[in-house]
């Protein structure tokens, strides 16, 4: 009798404390969902600094840090002026529509990607996102479709290789393509031929309009994009003891 006792207060206590780390748990996510929808989000309160992601497969951290040092000494002389520039000079609506123009000038590619990843609603999405806001939206400046219930979905090759089975691999800081995993590292490196609107504007060498006018589309998307990360990345360099060791947990918790 007392065994029998003794068996049902141990699964009685095991059962309490499996159900209170799922509470836990539940109440860690919670937090940080709204944490994430206030206004007053710190890049402290981000799952970013656990104990979970000091483990990151970084076998080429040498070369990463060499390559990160010289990546941050471009972004800091070159980028970071030109987005503040972008950001804090040009009007909103200039800052929308150029931002509006160059995802819509780059959504082809991302069709191709959604049709090798096997993904027809996106696919179907984003080529009447092009045609629409191309024919209707002048050129893409004015974003029609999303107004019309057709949302938009940013993709790459290294989603189309996660997509596939492909395992993220270890971290891998590119110069000037910049962090990230292999996966999406040899994805950012090989989209260039798969890109439709990139091969019809850099085919035929001679044609050096069409290529100016490009290189300069693609140079826009860059500031676009590293605008909208500037405040993120102030607060990180401000809070961060090692902005390496910071980015790259960042980076491969979202890999995946």
């Amino acid at each position: 009798m007392k065994l029998k006792i003794a068996l049902i207060f141990a699964l009685c206590c095991v059962n309490f404390a499996v159900a209170n780390e799922e509470n836990t748990e539940k109440n860690e996510t919670e937090k940080v969902e709204q944490a994430l929808e206030s206004d007053e989000w710190s890049f402290d309160d981000s799952p970013f600094y656990e104990d979970e992601f000091d483990d990151v497969y970084d076998p080429l951290e040498p070369f990463n840090r060499l390559m990160f040092k010289i990546n941050n000494a471009l972004d800091k002389v070159f980028l970071i002026p030109l987005s503040m520039t972008y950001k804090h000079i040009l009007p909103n609506f200039l800052q929308i529509g150029i931002a509006n123009f160059a995802s819509n000038f780059f959504s082809p590619v991302a069709l191709i990607n959604f049709i090798l990843q096997g993904n027809a609603e996106y696919a179907t999405k984003t080529t009447f996102r092009f045609i629409i806001n191309t024919l209707l939206g002048f050129f893409g400046t004015v974003d029609v479709a999303s107004q019309m219930g057709l949302d938009k979905k940013n993709t790459s090759l290294g989603d189309t290789f996660k997509k596939w089975g492909m395992k993220s691999g270890p971290y891998l800081v590119l110069p000037i393509i910049g962090p990230g995993s292999f996966r999406s590292g040899v994805g950012s490196i090989m989209q260039l031929p798969i890109d439709p609107v990139a091969q019809i504007s850099l085919a035929h060498w001679k044609k050096n309009t069409r290529r100016r006018l490009y290189y300069c589309i693609y140079g826009a998307n860059v500031v676009v994009k590293r605008a909208q990360l500037l405040d993120l990345t102030l607060e990180m360099e401000a809070t961060s003891e090692d902005m390496y060791v910071t980015t790259r947990n960042a980076i491969m918790s979202m890999e995946g």
